[in-house]
């Protein structure tokens, strides 16, 4: 490999504040909120990106998040923030967070000639909100 999983790793020991998570697996639930309901009352349990608040998440094997669960970072790398309405309980939450995150290309090979969203397989809007890529 190239170093990205250690590279990710020594980032979130060096900010005081960072939470590392990988994509494997990752749901939206697991990257925002989940609803859990605890005594027969509904309560928030912050995911990935809440806890990262004011601080760095970092996210390895990104490509391997399914689309649909992507797509939950939108909001939370644009606006600072995640809406959230589940359970009857409606709100926004902070997610003011860096998001660092590695992901392997198409085919387990760069190919120079093709698009950075072709080569990641993510889609340009996503690749939008990184500010180094």
């Amino acid at each position: 490999g190239t170093g990205k999983s250690q590279f990710l790793r020594f980032m979130a020991r060096l900010a005081q504040r960072s939470i590392l998570t990988t994509g494997c697996g990752t749901t939206s639930a697991g990257l925002t909120c989940s609803a859990v309901k605890d005594d027969g009352e509904w309560m928030l349990e912050a995911g990935a990106l809440v806890l990262a608040d004011r601080g760095v998440c970092c996210i390895d094997e990104f490509g391997a998040i399914k689309p649909g669960d992507r797509a939950a970072i939108h909001e939370a790398m644009e606006q600072q923030t995640l809406s959230v309405a589940k359970a009857g309980l409606v709100c926004k939450l902070a997610a003011r967070c860096a998001v660092m995150a590695c992901a392997n290309p198409r085919g387990g090979k760069y190919d120079p000639r093709a698009d950075l969203s072709v080569n990641t397989s993510l889609p340009p809007p996503l690749l939008s909100r990184f500010d180094v890529v």
